[in-house]
């Protein structure tokens, strides 16, 4: 898999709704899921795991845990399901998360987390991966990281996801854990140096898809956008054309739209709908009557109604700019 491109994972956003809008803005992007605990799934809502179609792919399962055997379970059943790979959040920074043992918490046992990636790897057929901070509170982004991938490394992980910052488990909330602790580009930088064999997709404030290149970072593996992504899904509209080095498909903002809304018009749950609605938002950035087409977005209650009121907007558009 290509990971050239991806969408980082994001609670209450990455789910299959947004994830289907991206989908029709390029084909190549990798996709991730949101973070899914593994006991949400064995004790929770089993049917989590289906909460994808065919068309997402490639797309990246994540999981949240700490305990191997019930991680185990949870991979042997993604095998029933298409994921192209099983990653593993040791990035999370959220007081819940942390104080429930798991995410960038565990970055301090990596003991641990090997326990648990050689239960997913041993159950699960495909890639795994990990997602990971510089470090957490107070340990020295050096020598700590370094020791800490060498331990993932001795465990036959190849693939990290590297948030460039640190993460700071008392004080900070998870909004001030992206924007508090500063970006450190080079950091991730030497880290790839010193670790040549692994692949390794660098995240954290990325706006751009020339990233690599306008930082002087092309020795890295790939690129995860996240809430660039989300305010602005359009960013992945030259992907495909980035990584197959053909002509896009050049789908417009108009089919997109259309799309999206005969796609709702298969899904029973309503909750669905209005969550595909809101994802919608950032897909008009920019756009001259933006507002107006945010309001209708927000009334799932007329959703025809709402729907052929966009479309007539987007349509003059065309017909302006012909």
């Amino acid at each position: 898999m290509k990971r050239f491109y991806s969408v980082a994972p994001m609670m209450g956003r990455t789910d299959s709704q947004f994830r289907y809008l991206i989908r029709l803005i390029s084909e190549k992007t990798v996709l991730f899921t949101e973070m899914i605990h593994s006991n949400a799934i064995l004790y929770g809502n089993k049917n989590k795991l289906e909460e994808y179609s065919e068309n997402e792919n490639p797309i990246v399962l994540q999981l949240g845990g700490n305990d191997p055997e019930s991680l185990a379970k949870v991979s042997k059943m993604a095998n029933m399901f298409n994921y192209d790979e099983i990653n593993l959040n040791l990035g999370c920074p959220s007081p819940r998360v942390s104080n429930g043992g798991f995410g960038a918490a565990m970055m301090n046992h990596p003991q641990l987390v090997c326990d648990c990636l050689n239960a997913i790897k041993e159950n699960f057929n495909k890639e795994v991966s990990v997602k990971i901070r510089l470090g957490t509170d107070n340990n020295d982004i050096d020598e700590t990281l370094d020791n800490f991938v060498k331990e993932i490394e001795s465990c036959d992980i190849k693939i990290f996801y590297v948030h460039a910052r640190k993460a700071i488990l008392k004080g900070l909330s998870p909004k001030q854990n992206r924007e508090i602790p500063p970006l450190n580009y080079e950091r991730v930088r030497k880290l790839k140096d010193d670790f040549p064999d692994l692949e390794i997709i660098i995240n954290g404030g990325i706006k751009k898809l020339s990233f690599l290149q306008d930082n002087d970072l092309q020795n890295l593996d790939g690129i995860m956008i996240g809430r660039e992504a989300y305010s602005n899904p359009l960013i992945f509209k030259d992907v495909d054309k980035k990584i197959k080095g053909e002509l896009n498909r050049d789908i417009s903002m108009y089919e997109i739209t259309q799309k999206m809304f005969d796609y709702f018009e298969t899904l029973e749950n309503e909750s669905h709908v209005k969550r595909g609605l809101i994802h919608m938002h950032g897909l008009f950035s920019g756009h001259s009557e933006a507002k107006k087409i945010r309001v209708l977005l927000s009334n799932s209650v007329y959703l025809k109604k709402s729907k052929n009121e966009i479309l007539s907007i987007l349509e003059k558009n065309i017909i302006e700019a012909a």
